[in-house]
């Protein structure tokens, strides 16, 4: 109890509060034709009033001086949202253009394409005249033998349309372009073979792009060791935050069996580390000042750690806390609290960068420790083990659940699925991930030496294979995963709202008060009666035409409906999809009622065709088709005078059934 008054009477705590607030809210709900300079006005006016405030230091004032200064933090929040959307967005060109840029990461294969990001520089508009745009994108190339391959650093001139991708949330629930926005991305292009070309190699590489290249070289040097694919995949992952080998099936094991985030760089692989860099280097405490030395140098190593890992934004928080709370023990007489660098490091982040508010690893990992803050002391405590051994696995148990309880509201809202047991594989991974780290850094080092390097990556081999087979264990238990349980918006607030009243009542022990279990049951009692209101609304079941596909949703249940000739009756509702060319060939002596014909890539034919053989409603037109053939249809579409509705310009398109 007395860690929750402590964090609330700390000043940041609240400012960070309204700070988030402001981004939250004005990301949300600020209309776009609103610039953030109205704001920055309000806000000048608004710090000019906290300095008079403070300057007089009247003791009565306390609260209007708090009020101000919390207002002052909220609309500081939502000017650096606004202002950091108004940087990002870009009107694009409606057609293809050419622009030259430079490659700011890694290329990755996918599929038959490459795809990095690029920051586009100019945009010629006629003749020798170039734009300035100065944007991140998206790009995806097709490779050219004639052109030598890009990397990260690169000059690059292309030829392509560059646009802002549709939202996919009214079908998926997922919003791709806003997404990206909040990323520093602005649009995505493809590039076709011959529209590209590398115009020069780099110069100097800026800090974050050596980041990248360094981990680049570390995964060659992973694939030279001659792993098992999956083996490599998942040391990249668990080592170096390298993702992109990981195949879908390892991806569905690892979160069936609830240990996911083992594959994610986190404050979990920090730990580990600083624990064996800890252990390593403790001979330095005998020194004078040895402790000082050992925890600035398990600092500065941690900082190298994150450099090779590609300063992913996970591992920089994780370091940041870290470093935070090291520096604050050496200023302060008394330990710096967990809670408070906590709260220190997401108030540094969110000031950097709002967008990371929205940044659901951000999410996860502020909740997954703040939430082994408060309950890990309740756990560990509320057993008493004296044997090492089942203290250890008591131990970390308890801080399994202290983390699932924390981040169980944003798993459902943003996953709806709970591994059932998460607690038996966290037993094995906590382990076996401090011993692939272990082996993976003793690889790097002892590769090249005879004998002792080979044995030592075939015991990481032989260890990751272990981590793989019992996560696959576990996955095929009965019931190992709890799916389709997805909560909305205000549940899971309410369920945040139910643990913390749980935490309160159980931190209190012997002074808990009836109070404290009315709190916890009023909320309780919300929680069910918003989830039946939500359940037992009945929601109306919709037709989707999205990506040259048919879709049916109900609530969060989405089918997908095909067929071989392409014809489909749904609710007494004909589709057609067209996609290939065997309608150029029919003849009939009456036309059959169509109501939508969705035409995508590969369709071969004309509207005028199409019409002799069915009495068409609706034509949809799908974003896959190529501009010319566009224009074509949407001019005969006139000419027969039928709607028609083009997913280019809107993305998807949806009827209520």
């Amino acid at each position: 109890m007395g860690t929750l008054h402590s964090l609330i009477a700390y000043p940041l705590f609240r400012l960070t509060i309204c700070l988030a607030t402001g981004i939250f809210l004005f990301d949300t709900w600020w209309p776009e034709n609103l610039s953030w300079q109205y704001g920055a006005a309000i806000w000048l006016l608004l710090v000019g009033v906290c300095g008079g405030l403070f300057w007089l230091s009247h003791w009565r004032w306390r609260w209007l001086f708090g009020g101000v200064a919390g207002v002052t933090f909220f609309l500081w929040g939502g000017i650096s949202v606004l202002y950091q959307r108004e940087t990002v967005q870009y009107s694009w060109a409606g057609d293809p253009a050419i622009y030259k840029g430079i490659v700011e990461s890694v290329p990755e294969v996918r599929g038959k394409t490459l795809r990095a990001e690029v920051r586009v520089e100019m945009q010629r508009l006629s003749g020798d005249k170039w734009k300035r745009v100065d944007r991140n994108i998206l790009l995806s190339w097709m490779p050219d033998s004639l052109s030598s391959p890009l990397a990260c650093g690169d000059s690059v001139c292309f030829y392509a349309k560059v646009s802002r991708p549709f939202s996919e949330k009214e079908l998926t629930g997922f919003d791709y372009g806003d997404y990206l926005l909040r990323k520093g991305i602005s649009g995505t292009a493809l590039a076709y073979a011959g529209n590209w070309r590398c115009t020069g190699k780099p110069h100097s590489l800026s800090f974050m792009q050596r980041a990248k290249v360094c981990q680049q070289k570390v995964v060659d040097v992973y694939q030279s060791w001659g792993l098992e694919e999956d083996v490599q995949a998942v040391v990249s992952a668990l080592t170096i935050g390298e993702k992109s080998e990981l195949t879908p099936e390892l991806k569905a094991m690892y979160s069936a069996a609830g240990a996911s985030h083992v594959l994610a760089l986190s404050g979990l692989h920090v730990g580990i580390f600083s624990c064996i860099l800890l252990w390593l280097f403790y001979p330095l405490t005998y020194l004078k000042h040895g402790r000082k030395m050992l925890a600035l140098l398990v600092v500065c190593l941690l900082w190298g750690f994150a450099f090779i890992s590609g300063l992913s934004s996970s591992v920089v928080r994780a370091v940041v806390m870290y470093s935070l709370y090291t520096l604050a023990s050496f200023c302060l007489e008394e330990r710096f609290s967990g809670m408070h660098s906590l709260v220190l490091a997401a108030f540094l982040m969110l000031v950097y960068n709002p967008f990371f508010l929205f940044d659901i690893s951000f999410q996860l990992s502020f909740a997954a420790v703040f939430s082994i803050l408060a309950f890990y002391p309740l756990f560990s405590r509320s057993l008493c083990i004296k044997n090492r051994v089942l203290r250890y696995i008591w131990n970390t148990l308890s801080l399994s659940m202290s983390a699932q309880l924390g981040t169980l509201p944003f798993i459902l809202y943003y996953f709806g699925s709970f591994p059932t047991y998460f607690l038996l594989a966290n037993l094995v991974v906590v382990i076996l991930a401090g011993v692939i780290l272990v082996l993976t850094f003793a690889a790097l080092c002892l590769a090249s030496v005879p004998i002792v390097g080979n044995t030592v990556i075939t015991l990481l081999e032989w260890g990751t294979l272990i981590l793989n087979k019992s996560m696959q264990g576990v996955q095929q238990l009965a019931g190992s995963q709890i799916t389709s349980v997805y909560l909305s918006s205000s549940q899971a607030c309410l369920l945040a709202g139910v643990i913390i009243c749980l935490y309160l009542c159980w931190a209190s022990g012997i002074h808990r008060k009836a109070s404290d279990w009315i709190r916890l049951l009023v909320v309780c009692n919300l929680f069910v009666a918003v989830s039946c209101v939500e359940y037992a609304g009945e929601a109306p079941e919709q037709l989707y035409f999205f990506r040259s596909e048919i879709y049916t949703r109900k609530k969060d249940c989405v089918s997908t409906h095909r067929s071989e000739t392409g014809l489909l009756c749904i609710r007494n509702m004909h589709i057609a999809v067209l996609n290939d060319a065997r309608w150029r060939t029919y003849e009939s002596s009456s036309r059959f009622p169509l109501e939508y014909a969705y035409i995508c890539k590969g369709f071969k034919g004309s509207l005028s065709q199409l019409d002799k053989l069915f009495a068409i409603r609706q034509v949809i037109l799908d974003s896959s088709l190529n501009d010319a053939f566009r224009e074509k249809l949407i001019r005969e579409c006139q000419l027969l005078k039928i709607s028609y509705t083009d997913l280019s310009v809107q993305g998807s398109y949806s009827v209520v059934l």
